[in-house]
């Protein structure tokens, strides 16, 4: 792990999050701008690892948005577009095993057994009034998840349900390729030259702008980053992937059968 002060890391905070926001506005001019204070900083042997990185996801998050914005934007009926989008957020993953491969690093350091009794505060996830286990945050979690969306899956009625079932598997699943991304391996890569609590802000951060190029306002994105940190927390505290699949898989099909999806 480098150690950097606090200037270099919310140098990093600005430079991660503004290159997620510059790609999504498709503002060329910006993202020029952006990477010619990339190079400049790139001076700095101890922001290089995190330059490489985040300039690894840039070209990925591009080559998906594009992928997106030209090839499967009208496609119909709606659920294609909406399972291809998810399944093309691949693309931002091929260059991150480039980069793995070329630095012979593990593509992820959280694909394990998940430590369920490792201890995990409320609410900040390090410290808050109690500990608990990481099985017993988990259930709290999708306890709260589950009754938070039940009035509006019982207002959609047992016909959408039997509609959208496999719709709802199908986009569950294809979503948890987020989980791989900002979970997986940027949070290995972040942590590696971070640290653990840096690496799930920056992630964290990343994974609520990036939810613009969806149709998100930014205040939603905001709140997606919130979640985000949670998301991240379980996952260096199990120390491992396997809680926040189940976490996300849930939401994401519980988003579908209350109809906020579809």
């Amino acid at each position: 792990m480098l150690q950097v002060g606090f200037l270099g890391k919310i140098t990093s905070l600005l430079l991660f999050g503004s290159l997620i926001v510059f790609l999504q506005l498709n503002d060329y001019l910006l993202i020029g701008l952006w990477g010619v204070c990339a190079c400049l900083l790139y001076i700095n042997k101890q922001l290089r690892p995190f330059l490489i990185t985040t300039f690894c996801l840039g070209i990925g998050f591009f080559l998906y948005l594009q992928v997106n914005s030209r090839l499967i934007t009208e496609l119909n009926p709606k659920e294609w577009h909406i399972v291809l989008n998810r399944l093309s957020l691949i693309v931002i993953l091929i260059p991150l095993l480039v980069l793995s491969l070329a630095y012979r690093l593990p593509f992820m350091n959280y694909w394990m057994r998940p430590h369920w009794n490792e201890r995990i505060g409320i609410p900040f996830i390090w410290s808050g009034f109690r500990q608990t286990k990481v099985h017993y945050f988990l259930f709290i979690s999708l306890t709260v998840v589950l009754f938070s969306f039940m009035p509006l899956v019982i207002l959609k009625g047992l016909d959408h349900f039997q509609e959208v079932w496999l719709f709802a598997i199908v986009f569950s699943i294809a979503n948890l390729l987020e989980e791989i991304i900002w979970r997986g391996a940027l949070l290995s890569r972040f942590s590696e030259q971070w640290g653990d609590k840096w690496g799930v802000i920056l992630t964290s951060v990343g994974f609520g702008l990036q939810h613009y190029s969806l149709g998100y306002s930014w205040w939603i994105c905001a709140a997606f980053a919130v979640g985000g940190v949670y998301f991240g927390g379980i996952t260096v505290q199990s120390k491992s992937i396997v809680p926040v699949l189940i976490w996300h898989w849930a939401i994401n099909a519980l988003m579908v059968f209350s109809g906020l999806v579809i």
